[in-house]
């Protein structure tokens, strides 16, 4: 299925409430409007600098000429407009800025909507917007295909991942993350949506964790913390195992509160909810259980083209939940010196109940 990039624009335009234009920089949105088949990269960004969408006419793209040729071939967007700092390439400016406000100054703009804090100086009016952001957090079926294709994808590395875990006694958290990453990009994915972050025994009560070289020890458990983009969409998707099998005693009772926790949010994430109350559903249980202090992160966050994007799933969240809002839900307890376990899936809102769209397995046996 073809992305449908006239969507998006028209959308924009019948959102203007009167100004000439939506200019965009942030990198996720600029892939959303002109290349989102692109993975962003690392570190993770856009080939496009800014993208005008105006009331009447074309989108307008621009980018610097090292970008040109990758946008030409890639881009959406026809009009794409160039800057260089090298006399020798044509160009339409030295800077992206400056291509900017000759674009505008073309068109007749007066006045803008934009991504960010942006200043083009006098006569033109810039008011901020997040509306492109919220846009994004509504999932199309174009793109729920692609996030499906790299859940997918995770959903297998997830599976190796569990085995290679479980007997995995003497492998350093590095050696595992490799073949993890190996094992992924055999399956021709584009590119990691984050680096994978693998935290055993002590290090698993990291909520978040660089990958060391401490070896895993029997009854250790692992934290597993992964995803990959495909046609430029990502997943993110996260287990705990446990090396040989089985933890001690009190980490496979934190294990099934945490997993208990995970189905009461997920429960919770229906339309009209807010994020708060998704939020709520499993921090409060985890709370009557003891471990409150012990879940020092938010349940959840939107993803899409970008791993951590609009809504947020918070305890102070105000966001309200919409049907085909795709999120993640992940609550954690963290126990520091002896461990901690996290359970995350990547959830589609729906209009009778949640969609759990990863399938890797959760429960211990």
């Amino acid at each position: 299925m073809e992305i449908n990039y006239n969507r998006r624009w028209t959308q924009i335009k019948e959102n203007l409430s009167g100004k000439d234009a939506f200019v965009c920089s942030l990198p996720g949105n600029t892939r959303y409007l002109a290349n989102s088949e692109s993975p962003p990269g690392c570190p993770p960004g856009s080939t496009m600098n800014f993208v005008i969408i105006p009331a009447k006419g074309e989108p307008i793209g621009i980018t610097s000429s090292l970008e040109e040729h990758r946008c030409r071939k890639e881009a959406s967007v026809d009009d794409i407009r160039l800057w260089t700092n090298y006399p020798e390439i044509k160009s339409h400016g030295k800077t992206a800025k400056e291509v900017l406000k000759n674009t505008i100054e073309e068109k007749n703009i007066d006045s803008i909507y934009s991504d960010t804090k942006l200043s083009l100086g006098r006569g033109i009016k810039v008011k901020q917007s997040d509306f492109v952001n919220e846009m994004r957090g509504i999932k199309s079926p174009d793109e729920l295909e692609r996030i499906n294709k790299a859940i997918k994808q995770s959903d297998k590395g997830q599976e190796f991942a569990r085995s290679l875990v479980e007997s995995g006694e003497g492998l350093t958290e590095r050696e595992v993350r490799v073949e993890i990453d190996y094992f992924m990009g055999r399956n021709s994915v584009q590119e990691n949506s984050f680096s994978t972050i693998i935290a055993s025994g002590p290090n698993a009560a990291h909520s978040h964790h660089s990958n060391t070289n401490r070896k895993l020890e029997k009854g250790d458990p692992v934290i597993c913390d992964f995803g990959v983009f495909w046609d430029g969409y990502c997943s993110d998707i996260t287990r705990t195992y446990f090396v040989g099998g089985e933890g001690s005693d009190e980490m496979e009772k934190v294990y099934q509160i945490v997993l208990e926790a995970n189905k009461k949010s997920i429960e919770a994430l229906k339309i009209g909810k807010t994020g708060h109350d998704v939020d709520k559903a499993g921090r409060k249980f985890i709370s009557e259980k003891g471990y409150g202090r012990n879940f020092v992160h938010g349940t959840g966050h939107g993803f899409g083209l970008e791993i951590h994007e609009f809504p947020s799933i918070t305890y102070k969240s105000k966001v309200i939940v919409k049907n085909s809002m795709a999120v993640t839900i992940e609550p954690g307890i963290y126990l520091p010196g002896k461990g901690g376990v996290r359970i995350e899936d990547d959830v589609l809102v729906t209009q009778r109940k949640p969609n759990i769209l990863t399938k890797a397995k959760k429960e211990l046996y």
